[in-house]
């Protein structure tokens, strides 16, 4: 198996979390459950043969992906093919940093997977396949920061805004006052969910309560003993229930659950 994983450099880094090629990936599982990370990707599928999205419950399919396609922001799980066999790319943006790529917004794609060049025009289909004529894993890295350098827009001041606080949340989501976070943004409560949905595609509460979810994966993933009452108190739950529902929300299973099927990486799950 190649599997390669690159921060890209500066521009980039603002806005891009990392760029992931891979290919000869052969688990023994054929679907995944993904949970939401608060992060918006771009996968483009170096092979002609599609993926599956699958229905949460039915585990019966419900959408075909095709060469490449682009994941808005997601509130519940997702069930996918676990790429068995495939040669990938995955960039993933950081939550509300992939509007100057996409130049549209991000509401309409929330809960979608849709083909990239739905936001992304034909440039992304010239991309995969030049991609397909690269003849290493660096190569096809340094020609997506390429491409990426010509995709990035202007960043408006509206935009920036968003960002800083989208950094906030992130930073101390335990701690966190969304409605002082409106009032110091200097744009009325009104506005701000509206330009906060418009550049990262959820409203702050949604968002918020994404990035608590991870906070807890991040806390628990591999661990073998926990103290429940540290890590909803820690993560900023003021009861267990609560946190039991967040985390039920998010990821279809209860927290014991998660602990006995957990994967390799934390927001990925082995289906069957």
């Amino acid at each position: 198996m190649i599997f390669e994983t690159k921060i890209p450099e500066p521009p980039l880094d603002q806005y891009v979390q990392n760029i992931v090629y891979y290919s000869g990936y052969s688990p023994v599982h054929a679907m995944e459950r993904f949970f939401p990370d608060g992060t918006t990707n771009l996968v483009i599928d170096l092979d002609d043969f599609p993926k599956y999205i699958y229905d949460n419950i039915t585990l019966k399919e419900k959408q075909e992906c095709n060469q490449s396609w682009f994941s808005g922001m997601q509130t519940e799980y997702l069930t996918i093919s676990s790429g068995a066999d495939s040669e990938m790319m995955v960039i993933t943006f950081k939550p509300g940093a992939s509007f100057p790529f996409i130049h549209t917004s991000l509401e309409p794609l929330r809960n979608k997977v849709v083909p990239a060049k739905q936001v992304l025009g034909n440039s992304v289909l010239g991309f995969r396949a030049e991609l397909k004529t690269c003849a290493s894993p660096d190569d096809k890295i340094s020609r997506a920061e390429s491409w990426l350098l010509s995709q990035l827009g202007d960043v408006s001041f509206s935009g920036e805004v968003i960002q800083h606080f989208v950094t906030q949340i992130k930073e101390v989501p335990a701690a966190i006052n969304l409605k002082e976070i409106s009032k110091k943004s200097g744009y009325s409560q009104k506005q701000f969910i509206h330009l906060f949905k418009k550049y990262v595609g959820l409203t702050p509460k949604q968002f918020h309560r994404i990035v608590r979810f991870n906070e807890i994966l991040g806390v628990i993933h591999k661990k073998e003993r926990i103290n429940w009452a540290d890590v909803h108190t820690k993560c900023g739950y003021y009861d267990q229930a609560h946190f039991i529902k967040d985390f039920q929300a998010f990821s279809g299973l209860n927290p014991e659950k998660y602990l006995e099927d957990q994967g390799e990486w934390p927001h990925y799950m082995p289906v069957k």
